[in-house]
């Protein structure tokens, strides 16, 4: 199943019939930690998050909540921060010189 996190969120009823073992969170920088939580299930055994916590990361709606509790580092950040295992490309196919 592919969604969006807003659609992970509106159904959730159907993640939860499905109990999909995989889930796989791409642009997981941008991605609010709280979007995240909503996309897993009981049955999740593994959460792969993909994207470039260097870039981009989540824009919370209310400032001064974001700032209180830390909201714009997303929970991909948070993990590399922690050392958890993770792997880094060394090339990006997408801008070969040829193109660039």
């Amino acid at each position: 199943i592919g969604m969006t996190t807003t659609g992970a969120a509106k159904y959730q009823h159907i993640i939860h019939l499905v109990k999909p073992k995989i889930v796989i969170v791409e642009e997981a920088a941008e991605v609010l930690e709280s979007h995240i939580v909503s996309a897993l299930n009981a049955g999740t055994q593994h959460l792969i998050l993909i994207g470039d916590h260097k870039q981009l990361r989540p824009k919370p709606n209310e400032y001064n909540l974001a700032k209180k509790y830390n909201l714009e580092v997303s929970l991909f950040e948070r993990l590399v921060l922690l050392n958890l295992p993770s792997a880094t490309l060394e090339i990006q196919h997408r801008m070969r010189p040829e193109i660039a």
